[in-house]
């Protein structure tokens, strides 16, 4: 038998690395009975972390989903990596719950990259609420934790439970609504305070009276959760037990089913307007949407969905409303990290997941035939760290490309390109750890290892005066021959107006058939460069002389004097290399602003504006593309690993000429080296 809507529970837990979500989830397991033994990230015993480099780092790397059966409610969990290059997999585990925990180390406090995971929180449209754990370590401190919460978001964060002491001699948490402890009172207080802000006559009641009774406010807990008017705090410490039976009794009896969370925002197929809303009615139309997919090269391809209305029976099919095709589904899975159980049944509310439907991607919506709609998707950083790969072993470049398009199918921020200039095969992520792990996993999924390196610039050329060029193309090779004579002039034009041809050649001095001929040959000029192997963008030219011969002239001898005319032209006209510059948004907390600064200006960045929100520093600047590759690293060490940063282009400017002398140095030699390659 299925469960009803309102007795389930989805959260989703995020926090930094070594915040305690997976000993939480650990914790979960072992009163729900799923494992005998208490498991834990350290030895290895986890059940949470499956994955060959998960056991290997002893850090979750991507989002793992369980369910729990706590007393009469079923709880799906998902864990969330703590690290921010795999923030992804964290944005797509919040839209299948309807509360976020952000896990913090009391040890540690908040950090930066806990901000971040709580403003996405916030975006998503969850409720959210805050686990403090590691409360049993020497420098842990949960009030100094709180008023840094408070700080950051406000007087709506409230304890619920708390420790009767931080440190070693940890030994129990109070529960604020039980009246325990010395501290219930006032905690109880501020609770009232924010979950009468509920509705009017709550508040109303609230003003009269000075109080809420019990019942009145755990009746509105979830409510008030759930509209972000209160941010409950729990304090846990997962491998002693202690805090996991009270949260148990929260989750359970007062936090927001996927009822008490309300409708969602839908739109009709094809349109941009999110105006249908969605209540998860168990009765309604089915409805659900795909936020995970996993590939695996055994058992296939998994997508994880949550169901949003309606219900489906194991036997059914849906609509995927992208495809616009009916697909038969071969039964439904409910998942427990790496195991899955069929089940016979979904209903609103339900997390589970279907096998072998190759069609199915990252956030397409399915519904029932007659009913389609759209869910919308999450915004997810941009990639910002590129490495231009190929495979080790020749004749892998098939597999290399199947084994790249099944990451990127798992993962929204791992992108596989082939970069149109240059030809390399690219892969872009958030970070060298990010596109690491990803490599790691095409060698020991797929069997393809790869050799990399950062990618090749895609430069530009150009011309910065007028000049002139000429060429006689002629070759007498016994019985007919080649000729063709063309006279050209050469301008720039502004950036980004790209090539003009001009023909002025009067009196028939070259044929009319041959005109086009002429700019072909310019036009593979300008496709391979002058300078350095680049495009050549941005110029005129203009053909106006020229000489033919009644036989010898053909359609080949004038594209070869018109490119050999204009290199005449392109080595007079003050040829320069231009780079791509940056658009650079910088996210940093206020103490390294000054490093930051400092350290842009060594890569020729020029700074645009700064800003600082929320404890946290923005600063604009436009660098160059060249000093950005390997950014990430740099600015990771910088900030201790938790400065953040996004960049997308924004025009091309003129290369200084010592680097301009380096780059067309190094392009010469490398083609030398092919050169005597080919006539070995």
């Amino acid at each position: 038998m299925a469960h009803r809507p309102e007795e389930i529970r989805n959260v989703v837990l995020f926090g930094q690395t070594d915040s305690g979500k997976t000993g939480l989830v650990d914790a979960l397991a072992l009163v729900a009975k799923v494992t005998q033994r208490h498991g834990n990230s350290a030895d290895g015993t986890s059940i949470s972390n499956t994955e060959p480099e998960e056991k290997e780092r002893k850090h979750t790397l991507s989002s793992h989903l369980f369910h729990f059966q706590l007393d009469k409610v079923l709880v799906h969990v998902a864990d969330t990596p703590g690290h921010t290059d795999f923030l992804a997999d964290t944005i797509s585990a919040m839209r299948m719950a309807e509360i976020g925990f952000l896990c913090v180390n009391a040890h540690v406090g908040l950090s930066f990259h806990g901000r971040r995971l709580w403003k996405e929180a916030g975006r998503s449209g969850i409720g959210r609420a805050v686990l403090v754990s590691h409360l049993d370590t020497d420098t842990a401190d949960f009030d100094r934790v709180c008023a840094q919460l408070v700080e950051a978001m406000g007087d709506c964060v409230v304890p619920v439970t708390y420790p009767d002491q931080s440190g070693h001699g940890l030994g129990k948490v109070f529960d604020v609504l039980a009246g325990e402890g010395p501290k219930a009172a006032e905690y109880r207080a501020r609770l009232e305070e924010h979950v009468a802000e509920v509705d009017d006559d709550l508040l109303a009641k609230y003003l009269d009276q000075g109080a809420l009774t019990r019942q009145e406010l755990e009746q509105n807990l979830s409510r008030a959760i759930s509209l972000g008017k209160l941010v409950p705090v729990f304090a846990v410490c997962p491998p002693k037990m202690i805090g996991i039976p009270q949260l148990i009794h929260y989750l359970v009896a007062e936090l927001p089913s996927p009822l008490a969370y309300g409708a969602r925002n839908a739109a009709k197929p094809g349109s941009e307007s999110y105006d249908q809303l969605v209540e998860p009615d168990p009765n309604g139309p089915f409805a659900a949407q795909v936020f995970k997919v996993v590939v695996d090269p055994y058992v296939g391809r998994m997508a994880y969905l949550r169901c949003l209305r309606g219900h489906l029976k194991a036997e059914e099919g849906f609509l995927n409303v992208r495809t616009g095709k009916h697909d038969k589904v071969g039964g439904l899975l409910k998942v427990q990290a790496k195991d899955a159980k069929p089940m016979d049944m979904v209903v609103a509310g339900d997390v589970f997941a279907v096998g072998k439907l190759e069609d199915l991607t990252m956030w397409d919506t399915v519904t029932a035939d007659a009913h389609p709609l759209v869910f919308p998707k999450p915004q997810y950083p941009v990639a910002v760290y590129s490495l231009a790969v190929r495979p080790k072993a020749r004749g892998d470049e098939t597999k290399i490309a199947h084994g790249l398009e099944k990451l990127a199918a798992e993962d929204p921020t791992f992108h596989v390109s082939r970069d149109p200039n240059t030809g390399e095969l690219v892969v872009s992520g958030n970070s060298p750890l990010h596109i690491e792990i990803n490599l790691q996993r095409l060698l020991k999924r797929y069997g393809v290892a790869t050799e990399y390196h950062l990618p090749v610039v895609p430069y530009r050329e150009a011309i910065l005066a007028k000049a002139e060029g000429h060429h006689r193309h002629k070759k007498q090779t016994g019985g007919r021959g080649q000729f063709a004579e063309v006279y050209l002039r050469v301008a720039p034009r502004e950036r980004g107006q790209g090539f003009e041809y001009v023909d002025s050649v009067v009196g028939g001095s070259i044929p009319r058939q041959f005109i086009p001929e002429v700019e072909k040959g310019i036009r593979k000029f300008l496709e391979k460069g002058g300078l350095a192997g680049f495009p050549v963008v941005d110029v005129t030219a203009e053909v106006y002389d020229g000489k033919f011969h009644d036989v010898d002239s053909d359609q080949i001898s004038f594209q070869i004097a018109g490119e050999r005319a204009f290199a005449d032209a392109f080595t007079k006209a003050r040829p320069v290399l231009l780079e791509p510059i940056m658009e650079v948004e910088i996210q940093v907390p206020e103490r390294f602003t000054g490093d930051v600064a400092g350290n842009l200006s060594t890569i020729r960045g020029r700074m645009s504006g700064m800003e600082a929100a929320e404890g946290i520093q923005v600063i604009r600047a436009q660098v160059p593309l060249k000093e950005m590759l390997d950014y990430s690293t740099h600015l990771r060490s910088i900030t201790a690993g938790e400065g953040t940063f996004t960049m997308r282009p924004s025009h091309y400017e003129q290369v200084p000429g010592n680097l301009q002398a380096d780059i067309v140095a190094r392009h010469k030699k490398a083609a030398e080296e092919a050169h005597n390659q080919g006539h070995h």
